[in-house]
């Protein structure tokens, strides 16, 4: 789960990475408010891009049209009914040619589960490894959002600094001081502020989306898991039972 890295559940190595980034911020570099936090700002977006073409990848569809046409042939063997005979039956033929009929349809239809249980697997091992792979996704997504959040406290606490002690002291050292520019650096220095505080309200928004995708990445994985628990269901019960129930119709008929 995603935990704030602010106030008691805080640990200290997550302190001093803050502390770290915290002592790099120099905002007398006018181009810090445009590569502040980028790298975890792309990591955010080729991220996104990662889990999209995963989705693109995927093909529910063509798992489900397994899951029908094996339901159709399946039922499509009347078991139930095996030992009614038709009138042409009980006209032409015994329960023997009954039998030899029920035996072929039944092999035709045995090949063909027996393929689509086969596609039906290799599509199980698939779904699988997505799994697996959203696993690893979604730990990524948190080492993300933490990433961000140590940048946001870092450069909040380093906002909250320079305009409660810094820029008064630079202001009232500027109104004192007999440079004619030195107003101007001051100002000049607090649109730095200013713009530094608007690159933090983007981190922000960058980790809202982190945190808007770790949902997102589990509603992905369980519907892999529920489509794999369709599928193992399937190819366990379902395939054995229909089995099961032809040879015991078959043994209900004496030949």
């Amino acid at each position: 789960m995603l935990r704030s890295l602010v106030g008691s559940e805080m640990c200290i190595r997550d302190r001093a990475k803050i502390d770290q980034i915290k002592n790099q911020i120099d905002l007398r570099n006018s181009q810090l408010s445009s590569v502040y936090g980028t790298n975890a700002q792309k990591g955010i977006a080729q991220f996104s891009e990662q889990i999209l073409s995963e989705v693109r990848s995927k093909d529910a569809g063509e798992v489900g049209e397994l899951m029908t046409d094996l339901l159709v042939k399946v039922n499509d063997v009347d078991i139930q009914n095996f030992g009614e005979k038709s009138l042409i039956d009980k006209l032409f033929g015994g329960p023997k040619k009954q039998v030899e009929k029920y035996l072929a349809r039944y092999q035709n239809m045995e090949t063909q589960i027996d393929k689509i249980s086969a596609q039906l697997e290799t599509a199980r091992m698939e779904l699988l490894k997505d799994i697996g792979v959203f696993d690893k996704l979604y730990e990524q997504n948190i080492d993300y959002f933490k990433d961000l959040e140590r940048y946001i406290i870092a450069g909040e606490e380093a906002v909250a600094e320079m305009r409660s002690q810094t820029l008064p002291a630079l202001y009232k050292d500027a109104e004192s001081s007999d440079e004619p520019m030195a107003m101007q650096v001051v100002r000049d220095f607090e649109e730095n502020v200013n713009r530094f505080e608007k690159r933090i309200f983007d981190l922000k928004t960058s980790k809202a989306v982190a945190l808007q995708t770790a949902p997102q990445i589990k509603l992905i994985q369980n519907n892999d898991q529920l489509l794999v628990d369709k599928i193992t269901d399937s190819v366990n019960n379902t395939i054995p039972l229909w089995k099961s129930q032809v040879v015991i119709a078959l043994s209900l008929i004496h030949i």
